[in-house]
């Protein structure tokens, strides 16, 4: 296992997975204009093109999760690359909108396992400062990704939006590199059960009794108990299953596994918030054009990536506790300060700088302590569920502050949601345990 854990060549296969896991909206966004006139789409329609995928992803992740830990991380992985670049490439010679729409679907599913799984990877090779610096770095990969992307859909959607969608054919290359550069990662069954108990009760040692409970769940699935010590082929069936959904259940009950999968909603809910209507009112507050909102975004996702990458660093001096409550904090102050900036005035970008600080520091944290604390049976199903959350609070948050603006207007709205920023960092800081 040291050789895997040295080689760089899987380290590059996981921060590629990350990238190509955020390729499904912005890849796409730029072009959304010109996709929807090749197939006389109604303007009101245009945006299933995106919200498909996000449905889709949102539906799926559940079921990826379980696939992840029982059939393995390996075919997981490779099944949803060739999903990603089959169904990407069958878009352009779709013969109508709805069929499109279908396609999107499909390659939702694909898209939406590639960071699970990665980050379910790390998991499994990685621990200590190792690990959060891996982790550090696949978010920093997907930041940069967030930043690079979007430029290249734009760039491609002026010439032929067709050509966007060949992008996706990529994933194909990498699941061949998958193929042969990484082992199957998934704990072997009925080996060092011991071990395993231990584990997980020194994860949750405030909650024994469920640690004991979700130990006593395992064993009483047929896919862990009374296992020869001679690995037998996974089988899938109606008791795996049961028990499978049965620990998980267990698993979900721990504090500090809901406590860390609600920071994944908060953390894509600000998000959301932040760029689905940042433009609008940079454009009818402060007169500026899309390309200063295109480089306030970018700006907003390179020093998220600058922050990540140094998220060990961080880790020296701040515990996840208060790495948290600082990240939340300095978001806040993007929102806070939104509408006091001078119309017309460049500062406004601060707030974006702001916003990618704060969240360089928080999506490393929680993405290191999700595969810090998911048991090591349901690894993938507890990553899986901390992805779906990032997926409805991305799809929550336009609605939400769609509603607020029925009664009021933008500059409210951003104070509105500094303010409950504050109030969930100081929880952040007030109740989360410190380990």
């Amino acid at each position: 296992m040291e050789t895997i854990k040295s080689s760089k060549f899987v380290l590059v296969l996981l921060l590629l997975m990350g990238a190509f896991g955020v390729m499904g909206g912005g890849l796409v966004a730029p072009g959304l204009p010109t996709i929807g006139a090749a197939f006389d789409a109604p303007e009101a329609q245009i945006g299933l093109i995106l919200s498909i995928y996000t449905l889709a992803a949102a539906i799926s992740l559940p079921f990826i999760g379980y696939f992840i830990d029982v059939v393995g991380r390996k075919k997981v992985g490779l099944t949803c690359l060739l999903i990603d670049g089959l169904t990407g490439i069958a878009v352009i010679y779709a013969p109508s909108f709805s069929v499109f729409l279908m396609m999107r679907f499909i390659q939702g599913i694909g898209i939406a396992g590639l960071v699970p799984v990665a980050m379910t990877v790390i998991g499994d090779l990685f621990s200590g400062e190792r690990r959060l610096q891996v982790i550090g770095l696949l978010s920093a990969s997907i930041s940069m990704a967030a930043v690079i992307i979007p430029l290249i859909g734009g760039a491609l959607a002026s010439v032929d939006w067709r050509y966007v969608f060949l992008v996706y054919g990529f994933s194909l290359l990498l699941a061949i590199y998958l193929y042969f550069i990484l082992p199957e990662t998934k704990p072997e069954q009925g080996k060092d059960k011991s071990k395993l108990v231990s584990k997980i009760r020194a994860q949750m040692p405030e909650d024994a009794n469920l640690a004991s409970q979700l130990y006593g769940k395992m064993l009483e699935n047929s896919d862990y108990a009374h296992q020869p010590q001679k690995q037998q082929p996974q089988r899938v069936n109606r008791a795996s299953v049961i028990g499978y959904i049965s620990s998980l259940s267990v698993a979900l009950k721990i504090k500090k596994i809901r406590n860390v999968i609600s920071h994944s909603f908060v953390l894509y809910f600000l998000l959301y918030a932040l760029i689905a209507y940042s433009p609008t009112y940079l454009m009818q507050t402060h007169n500026f054009d899309e390309v200063f909102n295109g480089v306030v975004i970018s700006i907003n996702a390179l020093f998220s990536a600058f922050l990540a990458s140094r998220a060990l660093f961080v880790s020296r001096y701040l515990d996840w506790r208060q790495r948290t409550a600082l990240g939340y904090a300095i978001i806040s102050m993007s929102f806070l300060l939104l509408p006091f900036w001078s119309q017309g005035s460049f500062m406004v970008s601060f707030s974006f700088i702001f916003f990618g600080i704060g969240m360089g520091i928080v999506s490393p944290t929680i993405y290191n302590r999700v595969t810090l604390l998911a048991p090591p049976h349901l690894t993938g199903a507890v990553i899986s569920i901390f992805n779906t959350m990032k997926y409805i609070g991305m799809t929550v948050a336009p609605i939400a502050i769609g509603i607020l603006l029925i009664y009021t207007n933008l500059n409210v709205v951003f104070l509105v949601v500094g303010g409950v920023t504050v109030c969930w960092a100081i929880l952040a800081f007030l109740l989360q345990a410190r380990k």
